[in-house]
């Protein structure tokens, strides 16, 4: 599992280690720090809680139900237990304590342990965030990503797919209708991945308001669309629900990876449009 310990770190800032390890990977030359900020601290945060959470933000209920994995392991969690790189490298250790077991009973409780790690808290969202981070980062990450696509496709082919959703799919709540639940609570959900299917970042507004040709307020991800909505609510959901359109054939690209948590993912954004679709009519 050095392979997926070494993509493990490639999700830390680039350090003394990171040129050895992209040559060995055959990634081509070594990221600037300056990639590594605007991918991971400007844009695509890599955090669990932030794809998986309802509130769409760090932490939360998303970040302790994978603080009591680490607890099930009698091992105390990080500050940033959901963070990727912690999460990809714990996967590893359990394949390793897997193939170490002494005996049948043993391999047979890592091999459910690390069951639950992929299906639980890493397939349920890193398809959907690999998928745009192929969009927004440089030719380094996109290499990157599609080699931890193929690692992760390969685990869950040896593991093989379940049925019952993620519960942290199972318990996410919808996004909120537009019409009916205006306001805050509506941009939050929106906003919240899991709850809407779209992953919006700070680029993406920035290109909302380019398309549209309304001023982009240079602010949190919230406060700048609440900006594009004011100065043109009609113009604002249409750009969004054409966004949310192009999101359930790109989660179902990674229908190998995932299967059923690619539809979950798919149905969320399918229904997302529709909404923000009959919103905008309604106006």
């Amino acid at each position: 599992m050095e392979l997926l310990r070494s993509l493990a770190a490639l999700a830390e800032p680039p350090g003394r280690e990171t040129p050895r390890i992209a040559d060995l990977l055959g990634l081509g030359t070594p990221p600037a720090s300056a990639d590594y900020d605007d991918l991971f601290l400007f844009q695509l945060y890599p955090y669990a809680s932030v794809y998986l959470g309802p509130e769409g933000m760090l932490g939360g209920e998303a970040r302790d139900r994978i603080a009591g994995f680490w607890r099930v392991l009698e091992q105390a969690p990080p500050p940033e237990s959901d963070h990727l790189a912690l999460v990809l490298a714990l996967y590893a250790r359990l394949c390793e304590l897997e193939s170490e077991a002494p005996n049948d009973a043993t391999k047979h409780r890592w091999r459910h342990l690390r069951t639950t790690c992929l299906w639980e808290h890493i397939a349920s969202w890193v398809p959907a965030y690999l998928e745009k981070l192929q969009e927004l980062a440089s030719p380094f990450y996109q290499a990157w990503g599609e080699l931890l696509r193929e690692v992760l496709e390969q685990e869950v082919l040896e593991l093989d797919q379940q049925e019952l959703l993620p519960l942290h799919l199972r318990e996410a709540p919808a996004v909120l209708d537009p019409e009916a639940e205006g306001g805050e609570a509506w941009l939050d959900s929106l906003l919240s991945p899991v709850r809407s299917g779209i992953i919006l970042v700070r680029n993406d507004l920035v290109r909302a308001g380019r398309d549209l040709q309304l001023a982009t307020r240079v602010a949190e991800r919230r406060y700048a669309l609440k900006a594009l909505l004011g100065q043109d609510p009609d113009a604002t959901l249409d750009w969004l629900a054409t966004e949310a359109t192009t999101w359930p054939d790109r989660h179902r690209r990674w229908n190998d990876l995932s299967g059923p948590i690619s539809e979950f993912w798919a149905q969320r954004a399918a229904s997302t449009a529709e909404r923000l679709h009959t919103a905008r009519k309604n106006l």
